[in-house]
């Protein structure tokens, strides 16, 4: 397998980490094929797909916390 620079992609694994307003998320040892020469990471279409279900699983779950900004300032008491 060649990369588009022409460097070699090898396999090994890696990390994938996604961060929105509600959540951050660190996949780590994930199967994954990364380019010798740029660093570039890809991963399998269906090691992408699952971890494609467990972001929308968790932007899910995260969206039924309630969160806010405190009812009073500290600097009141």
């Amino acid at each position: 397998m060649e990369c588009s620079c022409g460097g070699v992609i090898i396999e090994g694994k890696s990390c994938y980490s996604v961060s929105t307003e509600q959540f951050y998320f660190v996949l780590e040892d994930v199967p994954a094929y990364q380019c010798t020469r740029c660093g570039k990471v890809l991963f399998g279409e269906d090691v992408a797909e699952k971890i494609q279900k467990l972001v929308r699983k968790i932007e899910r779950d995260s969206s039924e916390i309630i969160t806010g900004k405190p009812s009073v300032h500290s600097y009141d008491y």
